[in-house]
């Protein structure tokens, strides 16, 4: 028998999208396979619609509402798989997703997680759109995390599998024996990150512990995030303004505690002065558009014994070489 696959959707009011999650991960090629629901204290008809109609098909799981770091954690936990994937309700999985991305981790025994290719969704419309949403996460040497090719209409460009730096936590395939070997006090994804950037930060871990991160090309889902351009000043401008003042402030508190985290000295004096340009730059963002979120600094300063302890287990732990480190922020 075929080894079983865990999948944990982190639900939080997504009855806009669940439905269509969940069918296609019942109508998945790959049959062995168990769907999580954790649903993070939905106000919504969440419930209701997972139990007219997926009573006998799932596990719900209703949870109090620990973000989505703290709901993959549980996800994890309630996992019997050899393979765990978290995602996000808004994914439609393509019907080959799971088979094909589980095939890549038997070409290497060091590939930790996966993600393949996710392109856009309009729910509205009902309709899968030529237009990629991610392929996977660069993380440059300024710190910046990139989803590659995103808002790229898909001609062609990334038909070959590529080793990344991370993957995009909307439908990320993680091994369940490489997630117990990067936990920290317990948990895989960092709970004080609440949501935003909490894969990025699982994905430097694992790669620091010596593990890869892969895109496949031919494992299709669909995404529902919107088509929101952050190419230029002023959509970013426009993109910023259009979230909430919340999720804009743990974006930036988190950006910064990852580094705090997981920053090596050697890649740190190689990178400083684009360190330090990335950091200002973020720092006069947020004073110019966004200086209400600058409160958050102060969650930074209050969090950073806390990251102090935890990078320290983190460098005991780090498996490859100064240069393989630096190395990681050209892929």
């Amino acid at each position: 028998m075929k080894e079983l696959v865990s999948v944990a959707i982190v639900n939080w009011n997504g009855e806009k999208y669940l439905y269509k999650c969940i069918k296609s991960l019942l109508n998945q090629k790959y049959k062995n396979i168990e769907v999580i629901i954790i649903d993070n204290d939905s106000t919504d008809n969440s419930v209701k619609i997972i139990e007219d109609n997926f009573k006998n098909d799932v596990i719900l799981c209703r949870n109090k509402n620990t973000g989505y770091a703290g709901g993959a954690n549980k996800g994890i936990e309630l996992a019997k798989g050899d393979y765990v994937i978290i995602a996000n309700p808004d994914i439609v999985f393509g019907d080959n997703y799971i088979e094909n991305c589980i095939k890549k981790f038997k070409e290497d025994p060091t590939i930790g997680a996966v993600t393949g290719k996710l392109l856009k969704y309009d729910f509205d419309t009902d309709e899968k759109l030529n237009v990629i949403d991610s392929v996977g996460i660069a993380f440059n040497h300024y710190r910046q995390g990139i989803d590659i090719g995103q808002n790229e209409v898909d001609e062609g460009k990334y038909e070959e599998d590529k080793r990344v730096f991370g993957v995009c936590g909307a439908a990320a395939v993680f091994k369940r024996d490489v997630l117990e070997k990067i936990k920290i006090s317990g948990e895989y994804f960092d709970n004080d990150f609440f949501a935003y950037k909490e894969d990025i930060d699982i994905c430097w871990r694992l790669n620091l512990y010596g593990f890869k991160c892969y895109y496949v090309h031919d494992a299709i889902a669909y995404h529902g995030r919107g088509m929101n351009s952050s190419k230029g000043v002023i959509n970013t401008i426009k993109n910023r303004r259009s979230q909430s003042e919340f999720l804009k402030g743990i974006s930036f508190r988190n950006h910064y505690l990852m580094i705090m985290k997981n920053e090596t000295s050697y890649a740190f004096k190689k990178d400083k002065s684009k360190i330090y340009i990335g950091a200002m730059k973020y720092l006069v963002f947020f004073m110019a558009f966004d200086w209400k979120c600058l409160k958050y600094v102060k969650e930074v300063k209050s969090k950073k014994a806390l990251m102090e302890t935890k990078r320290k287990q983190i460098l005991k732990n780090i498996n490859i070489s100064d240069e393989e480190i630096y190395k990681l922020f050209d892929l």
